[in-house]
């Protein structure tokens, strides 16, 4: 029987004003369903089922970003502000990830700062993609450059691919569309130099890393062979191992042994993907992962707490 009060690295907030941006941009529902219903209160009932002592929050895709930039900047501004209310309703419970109003650069570089020196949160949640473009593009260089020099702890999760798709697709784009896009940004990352030239930000990696743990060999074969190769000198493996990852959604022999295969132990997080899938297969997903037996007792205790305890030293002993 485990014990350990595990720190859950994501789960995402929902509250109706959040709601209310999406309508108003056309968007009636998530990726496969209706809004899902979320409150404080409910991630708070199941943390206590899950054995989960702290959750650090993030707002999630489609993100903030509608075309309007000054709406972008307001959003930013008033979904931060809110999260670190949240966080000071109940700071040994609650965590947060900022938002940064992209594409917007200047006004992110301003959002970093009161995200860090006035609100105090966690950390920073990007999107995979923004505007067309997918995190590591080079355009947002300056703001790589800042999460930098601040060692900032950077949570990446998927959200809708950019550009059209094929006539007739109507697969839900979270079943196989997210965990492809996470793959493209981790690459994005590798192959524009952000994690060789910036290796002080800690990248989290939402869902075990996407399909990264199957495309990690085919990706380092060609280390020496693309017109990027100056970008990533250790070769591909070197710095995928760096990424951090996420346990949401991969309660299971098969994706955790994937992940197990190449990536250290030391990092690897718990997260629960609350409340966008609910509370049941929340605790689903958990079950699956509890009940693992390829992590050792001190591979299992750095999973679920010890590495996060690294990241988020306030949550230590929380």
């Amino acid at each position: 029987m485990h014990h350990t009060q595990r720190i859950d690295v994501h789960h995402h907030v929902l509250p109706e004003f959040y709601k209310d941006v999406q309508r108003a941009a056309g968007i009636t529902g998530s990726a496969y369903q209706a809004f899902p219903e979320w409150s404080p209160e409910s991630s708070l009932a199941l943390m206590d089922e899950a054995r989960i002592g702290a959750a650090i929050f993030s707002f999630t895709s489609p993100g903030i970003f509608f075309g309007d930039i000054g709406q972008t900047r307001e959003l930013a501004r008033q979904f931060n502000d809110w999260l670190a209310g949240l966080v000071a309703s109940k700071p040994d419970r609650f965590g947060a990830f900022g938002f940064l109003p992209l594409p917007d650069v200047d006004a992110a570089l301003k959002e970093i700062a009161h995200i860090y020196d006035e609100l105090k949160l966690d950390g920073v949640c990007l999107l995979t993609s923004v505007d067309e473009r997918y995190i590591g593009h080079t355009d947002f260089w300056p703001v790589y450059e800042e999460l930098n020099r601040r060692k900032a702890v950077v949570f990446i999760h998927p959200c809708y691919p950019p550009g059209t798709e094929a006539q007739g697709w109507d697969i839900p784009r979270m079943l196989i569309d997210y965990p492809f896009e996470t793959t493209r940004v981790a690459t994005n990352l590798i192959f524009n130099g952000v994690t060789e030239k910036l290796p002080d930000i800690k990248f989290i990696l939402s869902h075990a890393g996407g399909t990264l743990p199957m495309l990690a060999h085919r990706i380092s074969i060609f280390d020496k062979k693309t017109k990027q190769q100056d970008n990533y000198p250790q070769g591909a493996l070197a710095y995928i191992r760096r990424f951090y990852f996420d346990s949401a959604l991969c309660g299971h022999k098969v994706p955790l042994d994937a992940l197990r295969g190449f990536a250290p132990p030391s990092q690897i997080l718990f997260g629960s993907d609350y409340p966008y899938v609910n509370a049941q297969i929340a605790l689903q997903e958990t079950a699956g992962f509890d009940a693992y037996q390829g992590f050792s007792a001190d591979e299992r205790q750095m999973a679920e707490r010890g590495n996060a305890e690294l990241l988020f030293p306030r949550l230590a002993n929380r």
